[in-house]
């Protein structure tokens, strides 16, 4: 990956981190989340973080390792915590997981371009 690819990668993870942030205000403000869902949101935070650096470091196999354990994380909190509700807040899920496929998608190309 060049340093000409960073302001791309930077620009299609935007959409993701607004969508997030919007998710976790939608946490705050309309319930309470239960303490193993909040461990949760923590770890798979830490490992997405974890995978950003070790992407815009070009270090793929990691990045790929900590992106699994993520999407596990995320699907475990999905099905486990998420499933009921409000249609307002599993809309806004399906639009962060749409803009990180996008990401994804990014990260993907740029790195066959290389």
């Amino acid at each position: 990956m060049t340093a000409a690819h960073l302001p791309l990668l930077g620009a299609a993870l935007t959409p993701y981190l607004v969508l997030v942030s919007v998710d976790a205000w939608m946490h705050e403000a309309s319930r309470q989340v239960p303490r193993v869902e909040c461990w949760l949101h923590y770890c798979a935070g830490a490992l997405f973080l974890g995978f950003l650096v070790a992407l815009f470091r070009d270090a793929t196999r990691l990045a790929l390792t900590l992106f699994g354990v993520f999407a596990v994380l995320t699907v475990w909190d999905e099905v486990g915590f998420h499933r009921l509700l409000a249609a307002r807040e599993r809309r806004v899920h399906f639009a962060a997981y749409a803009a990180l496929a996008l990401f994804l998608g990014a990260w993907g190309w740029l790195e066959r371009s290389a």
